[in-house]
């Protein structure tokens, strides 16, 4: 009897506790970070939204769409299924009088789940649901159709139950204060859910003991026929039949009952927890976030507990001197608890009650056996006793492979995620190759972890399915060798107790692995929720004389979270760190700590050199409450330091600080959220019209909002990637102005938008609108200080000077020489060429059209073709008959056992008692092993074929072209690289295990029983189609339920992740609570759809478990009627088998849904591998190792757009440039420069004309031996992940001489610093931990290094390159004055008779170049040397002189500056130079 897991063991699904004991039929998630979870297969167009009438009730319901909207896409839930007219059905549904009848219409709004007000006999059999069933069996469903949530459930009352309980408990020292609140808020719900399950387990132990009396029944009927004795009356037997059935169903109520309540307190626990996580994430203090110590310098909250409670809950305390675990609570990890923990304890609360109800059931087994078989029932039991610690040990054993494995994932996700960020750089410098090896090396490491993993698994599986078939062996055999006769009563019905016994045996384990899952869960939340919580540091007083006072004001950074290395490939050895004296680590060399917003949390690298965190001292300043100040200072003196400080954002150490009024934060980073641009702008504030227009004139929004699709209802989407960069700094602005609060703090606001636009915003917004406000400037552009009122002056987290611009002018030799470095003239303007740092020349017109693609998702089943791609991606096509193979031997295999059980018991062939307990005995061995075979077989060949389909779409979406990445979200490609991957490698192979399984046990036991009843085939055919029906009908809705369910999940993700980034500016705007009502709205959306999904479930078991029932029924009769002509050995085998098949047939049905499931993330997976469109190959002719020698350029009449149907970005552009010519590119936003830059790299196809470079035109060549050859030096610098040393050089092909010469060329370190000869750089690191040097670590996204050191670091990478043409697009928007001056230095010398391209944002920067290209719609306005372009009035390029202030002398003064620099270089070693240029040419081929 092996291979029929009954109900429960099911329902639980997969019995990987770690992979994730998927208690919902159809979801499985992993712990993955959550943007993957982000995009779902159910996205569809804006435009449904965008055709509702604007009456009042349609701008109503946009309102409630647009708070509906899903995150990575312009999509929203209302419009996530699109309307599919009820196609034509199969043959067995169209004459379906439940199709007849009306559809019925969309209600106008949601009803409240009827289960609010259901009576008792509706509740039990969930009959409340049926409206929803029929509506979705008849029509998709559509968001209106979904039941809000009970209000019974909703998360507002059960979270202020739990705070209250928990924030009671805390204060009375409980022990674990989070559990109990937790228990006490689900109190009765739980715990009618634990009597449903004690109940059933008392059930499902005496329906098998019950049985022997009804065999009992029928052997006397037999013998009484034999031997011509008066039978016993029919009456009996039908009574006993009776009563089995009854049994049964009373089994099924409860099973469902008690799955269904485990399943909503764990929905419930999980929503009140995520809503006081988030709670709790808008209050902890920065030092708890960086995991820092808690020194007494300041009031805590109530975070001192949480000390001593790490040590109970066996958190390691290991780093001296840091609270906790040293690890802190970064973004990344808060995350993780919101989306993995809650998780956790979610699934572990469905199942709990096992843990206490199957040891009960155990005993009443046992007890019935020890009646059966007397002692000899003890001889199996010892097996089993013996068996399951042993299992259960193993189980555990897995527990560590799993983590170790999650680890290797995460790393490939990571990198995976890092690569796709900045696939446009990647594609720049020709490193796929690279990446994807890098990617090989973790996937092959992943795919032979999981493979040993399943494998181990499979073990324990097949031995725990054999194990009661061992242990009836033993005891039957026992009981022969015992001198008993074998009589069928006794041994089936004790056949079938040892089969019952199957469920809890199998659940237990996982129960526990869940449960523990969920314990160090729960001890984790607890500790965050414990953590310390931040005191606002500034008093407030409304009635002081001035709006801000600090006095002797102290304030620091905390130090970012210690980092345990796992040497990432490519990382070097992992660094040794000493535990004795935690060194400080910061954002690069000014010492500024990553703040805290920075820190990675849990996917931070490598561990570094730790330094102190930056601080502030002493600050004593007064500011008035209609002021304007400026804070100046060079990169890294403290300018957004002081601003955090005063939003609230840094620690206070000592001193004052005294806030007159109300502030409003305007961030460097601007935090933009996904919702409309006006949201965006209103903030949570009632709408003004008059103030809001004028703010939007004043932030210059008007001509964007034109070109928006919809104005201001325009989404916009994740992370702002809609918008450019300058119009995400305006539109921050704009919120803070209209926020109207009394002071404004603005960190360099204008650095992002173009110069006349910063003027104009400086004019309109800071001195025009805000002029009675007290308003708090940090600033590069210098030209604002002399209309400033005063400056405050920084340098290194100390105020050099506060006083007004004239004083500190004529008063401050380092306030002179601060200014000459920048500028000749006071009005000096950063001529910025008005083009937006971010504004990606997408032509901007108005288009109706959403940007993003909708995401293809598959309306009806899995289409055949994904099946055998599946299996031929596993290797060969012959993979599936071999499965299906072991599959029917070992099926055969259990079937025969059995027979030969009730052959034995009626000894039909008169062997002699040996014979019939070895060939039983070697037949139960058989079985197991053949089932080990299958499984194992099953998940080899599922996992060899996810590795195959990873490493085709990934090489696929490598290749893809520019435009993919433009019009796919990044939410959805990960989303496919790590949720659906996982899928694949974890939950698929198990699912067609179980189908696969259950299909075979039940067809099997069929057959064998209409072999001997062959009238059971007659009530089969009705029950089946019965059963068909019922499940067509339970998939109709459920899969429209769960459609929603991921949509609303994925808001309720974005939601979280989103405040979490945003953290700083909610605190500063002083908006949490309206964040957290936001954030509980979304959880209570998503658990409506959610909580639907069980319920569904549960209607659908308790109509299968009826069809089953009258299976057994039916059974029972035959049994009863032809008492007289079957042997009551084959009855019993009959019998026993039918009571443990009733469970399996829902879980056909629930596993079938599974797999499809699976099927779809391999569909969307090989849809990646395969339907993508690709670029031209990356080889196609052999270019000459020295191409391009001499550098030169012709562009002749190029025509581009950027995709098929959008306008020409360039029109004819011609022009020839010189091998070695300086040329400066300027124009307008949207005048094409980026676009030559795309055409030169072949990032985007040209449309007409031709590029030839030193006379090779370049269509003609491989992408790969193009754009290896060129160098780039990016807007956005991208570093990623690993070694200063892999990103500089990641195909290892320079040594390591070569790098430090080109970081000393890029001043990323002195020139006089010794760069050992083989590179090993600890003594310089020794020295000075400030230093970078080549191994040292570069964090994601490189954040601990300051924005120039990334810029200079970029300028290193085409350094090394040494390539003849050099790309500079360039970047210095975000630069101070000083870097910039090092950086056009470096080109100068650096790129000396290299051809140099540069895309300038400055004019200054450009003038002394050879010639200047002035670029117009597209085409070349004007093109000469920089002086005969001055000359010519009224031209493009004279008027950004005039504007930018610079007159003839200064571009004379630039050209001999140039000259000079040359002059001296070529006098000045040379040779060298171009020796080591030319070397590095050579070996870049």
């Amino acid at each position: 009897m092996a291979g029929s897991p009954s109900e429960m063991e099911k329902e639980a699904n997969v019995p990987d506790p770690v992979v994730d004991a998927g208690l919902q039929a159809d979801t499985t998630e992993s712990p993955i970070t959550p943007e993957e979870k982000i995009t779902d297969d159910s996205i569809s167009n804006d435009d449904e939204i965008d055709r509702v009438d604007e009456d009042t009730e349609a701008a109503n319901k946009r309102a409630e769409l647009s708070r509906m909207k899903s995150y990575a896409t312009a999509t929203s839930v209302a419009t996530a299924t699109s309307v599919t007219p009820t196609k034509q059905k199969p043959w067995y549904k169209q004459p379906n009088p439940l199709r007849w009848g009306r559809i019925p219409p969309i209600p106008k709004d949601r009803p409240v789940c009827p289960e609010y007000k259901a009576n008792f006999f509706s509740a039990l059999f969930f009959q409340w649901m049926a409206p929803l069933m029929q509506t979705g069996y008849k029509r998709s469903l559509e968001f209106n159709d979904i039941y809000t949530v009970n209000p019974n459930r909703a998360v507002d009352p059960l979270t202020d139950v739990m705070r209250a309980s928990f924030k009671r408990r805390v204060a009375n020292g409980d022990k674990y204060p989070l559990l109990w609140a937790v228990h006490e808020t689900f109190l009765k719900e739980f715990w009618i859910g634990g009597l449903c399950n004690l109940m059933a387990s008392i059930v499902m132990v005496m329906s098998p003991f019950t049985l022997r009396y009804l065999i009992q029944f029928a052997s006397d009927a037999w013998i009484a026929s034999s031997r011509g004795l008066p039978p016993p009356h029919i009456g009996a037997g039908l009574g006993l039949v009776f009563g089995i059935t009854a049994m049964q169903v009373m089994q099924s109520l409860c099973t469902n009952q008690f799955i269904y309540r485990g399943m909503l307190v764990g929905g419930m626990a999980r929503a009140s927890l995520i809503s006081l996580i988030y709670e709790k994430s808008m209050v902890i203090s920065g030092r708890a976030k960086a995991g820092g110590e808690e020194l007494s310098d300041v009031p805590t909250g109530p975070g001192k507990e949480a000390k001593d409670k790490n040590n109970k809950e066996g958190v390691p305390n290991g780093h001296p001197g840091v609270s906790g675990d040293g690890v802190g609570w970064g973004n990344g990890r808060v995350i993780n608890i919101m989306s993995v923990d809650t998780y956790r304890i979610d699934q572990a609360s469905g199942m709990f009650h096992i843990m206490w109800t199957a040891p009960i059931a155990l005993i009443i087994t046992l007890v019935m056996l020890l009646i059966n078989l007397t002692y000899s029932a003890l001889a199996g039991f010892a097996l089993l006793a013996i068996g399951m610690p042993v299992l259960t040990r193993a189980i555990k054993s897995l527990f560590t492979r799993r983590k170790v494995i999650n680890r290797i994932t995460d790393q490939r996700v990571s990198l995976t995620q890092e690569i796709l960020q900045s696939v446009r750089f990647v594609k720049f410098f020709g490193w796929e190759s690279s990446f994807l090896k890098r990617l090989e090396e973790f996937r092959a490491r992943e795919i032979s972890a999981i493979q040993v993993l399943l494998a181990i698994r499979n073990a324990i599986m097949a031995i725990s399915l054999s194990l009661p078939i061992f242990a009836s062996m033993l005891s039957f055999i026992t009981y022969s060798l015992t001198h008993h006769d074998l009589a069928p009563a006794e041994v089936f019905s004790s056949l079938a107790l040892f089969n019952a016994l199957r469920m809890p045996l199998n659940l237990l384990p996982m129960v526990i692995g869940q449960v523990t899952d969920a314990w160090s869960s729960m001890a984790r939340i607890q500790e965050f929720l414990l953590a310390e919580e931040r005191e606002d540091e500034a008093t407030l007083k409304p009635d002081s004389p001035n709006a801000v006072e600090m006095h002797n004001a102290f304030f620091t950074w905390e130090r970012t979270p210690t980092q345990e290395s796992e040497g990432t490939v490519g990382s070097g050895p992992p660094k040794v760190k000493s535990a004795k004296a935690p060194k400080r680590k910061s954002k690069g060399p000014q010492g500024r700590a990553s703040s805290p917003s920075d820190s990675a949390g849990e996917d931070a690298s490598t561990l570094v050199e730790e330094r102190e965190p930056f601080k502030l001292q002493n600050m004593e300043f007064e500011i008035g409450r209609n002021e304007l100040v400026a804070v100046i200072g060079s990169v890294g003196s403290g300018k957004t330091s002081l601003l955090a400080a005063l939003a609230g954002d840094m620690r206070r150490t000592e001193g004052e600080v005294i806030l007159g009024a109300s502030r409003a934060f305007c961030p460097q980073h601007a935090w933009i959220q996904n919702t409309t641009v006006k949201e965006n702008i209103l903030f949570g504030k009632e709408m003004d019209k008059d103030w809001y227009d004028e703010v939007i004139k004043a932030c210059a929004l008007r001509p964007d909002l034109e070109m928006l699709p919809n104005h201001d209802l325009t989404e916009i989407g994740e992370r702002g990637i809609t918008i450019s960069g300058g119009q995400k700094q305006r539109l921050n602005i704009a919120r803070a102005i209209y926020f109207d609060a009394d002071i404004i703090l603005m960190d360099d606001p204008l650095s992002a938008v173009d110069a006349h636009v910063g003027r104009h915003i400086f004019d309109n917004g800071i001195l025009g609108l805000l002029k009675d406000k007290c308003r708090i400037l940090a600033t590069h552009q210098l030209w604002v200080l002399s209309r400033c009122d005063r400056v405050i002056w920084m340098e290194e987290g100390k105020i050099q000077a506060i006083d007004t611009f004239d004083n500190l002018m004529r008063d401050s030799e380092g306030f002179q020489r601060l200014m000459e470095t920048t500028a000749v003239e006071e009005k000096r303007e950063d001529g910025e060429v008005a083009k937006d740092p971010g504004a990606d020349e997408l032509p901007k017109k108005k288009k109706g059209k959403a940007l993003m693609q909708t995401e293809e998702r598959g309306v009806s089943s899995v289409p055949w073709s994904v099946y055998t791609s599946y299996i031929r991606a596993s290797g060969t096509m012959l993979n599936a008959p071999l499965v299906l193979i072991l599959l029917i031997l070992s099926q055969g295999a259990n079937i025969v056992t059995s027979l030969w059980l009730s052959y034995w018991t009626s000894d039909k062939f008169n062997l002699p008692m040996g014979t019939y307990i070895g060939v039983y005995a070697g037949l139960g061995a058989a079985q197991a092993i053949l089932m080990f075979a299958f499984m194992v077989s099953l998940s080899i060949m599922g996992t060899s074929a996810s590795k195959t389909m990873l490493r085709q779409a990934i090489t696929r979406v490598l290749r893809a072209p520019m435009s993919f990445f433009d019009t796919t979200p990044l939410g959805r490609i990960t989303n496919r690289f790590s949720r659906d991957v996982d899928i694949m490698d974890n939950t698929l192979t198990d699912a067609m295990r179980m189908y696969f399984f259950s299909i075979g046990s039940i067809i099997a036991v069929f057959a064998l029983i209409i072999s001997f009843f062959y009238y059971f085939a007659i009530a089969l055919v009705p029950l089946f189609l019965l059963f068909l029906f019922a499940t067509g009908y339970y998939r109709s809705s459920a899969r429209e339920v769960k459609r929603f369910e991921s949509v609303l999940r994925s808001n309720v993700f974005a939601k979280f992740s989103e405040g979490l980034s945003g953290v700083a500016c909610i605190r500063a705007y002083g908006l949490k609570d309206r964040f957290i009502v936001d954030l509980r709205k979304a959880i209570d959306e998503m658990d409506s759809a959610y909580f639907l999904t069980y319920s569904n479930q549960r209607w659908l078991s308790v109509r299968l478990d009826l069809i089953g029932n009258c299976l057994v029924f039916t059974t029972g009769i035959l049994v009863v009627t032809s008492r007289f002509s079957v042997n009551p050995s084959i009855g019993g085998l009959v019998l026993s088998y039918i009571l443990a098949i009733v469970q399996m047939i829902q879980f056909t049905v629930r596993q079938l849904a599974e797999v499809e499931n699976g099927m779809n993330a391999v569909e969307r997976l090989h849809h990646y591998g395969t339907q993508l469109e690709e670029e031209a190959p990356l080889k196609t002719v052999e270019v000459r190792k020295s191409w391009p020698e001499k550098g030169e350029i012709i562009f002749d009449d190029v025509q581009m757009r950027y995709r098929e149907g959008l306008p020409l970005v360039l029109e004819g552009l011609s022009m020839h440039v010189q091998g070695g010519e300086r040329i400066g590119i300027v124009g307008r936003t949207g005048a094409g420069k980026s676009s030559i830059m795309s055409t030169l790299f072949r990032l985007v196809e040209i449309s007409a004309g031709h590029i030839t470079i030193d006379g090779i035109d370049i269509s003609t060549i491989g992408l790969h031996d193009l754009r290896s050859r060129l160098a780039i030096i990016p807007q956005d610098p991208t570093l990623f992940r690993g070694t200063v040393r892999n990103n500089l050089d990641p195909f290892g092909e320079h040594t390591d001489l070569e790098l430090w010469s080109a970081l000393k060329q890029a001043d990323l370190v002195p020139a006089d610093q010794p760069s050992s000869p083989n590179g090993t750089t600890t003594e310089v690191a020794a020295r000075d931990p400030n230093r970078i040097h080549l191994d040292m670590a570069v964090e994601e996204d490189g954040l601990n290094f300051s924005l120039g050191q990334r810029q200079l670091m970029a300028l290193a990478r085409a350094l090394v390159r040494g390539s003849q043409i050099i790309v500079c697009d360039e970047a210095t928007s975000s630069v101070d004055m000083e870097t910039d001056d090092k950086i056009q230095a470096t080109i100068a010398n650096g790129f000396r008779g290299k051809t140099l391209l540069c895309i300038a944002h400055r004019l200054r920067t450009i003038i002394g170049y050879d010639r200047i290209c002035v670029m117009d719609r597209g085409r070349i306005a004007e093109m000469a040397a920089p002086l005969q372009l001055w000359k010519i009035e009224g031209g493009i390029f004279r008027g950004m002189c005039d504007r930018s202030g610079i007159r003839m002398e200064d571009i004379r003064g630039a050209k001999e500056e140039m000259g000079m620099r040359d002059a001296e270089y070529s006098g000045n070693g040379d040779g060298s130079q171009d020796e080591e240029g030319e070397s590095s040419e050579k070996r870049d081929e």
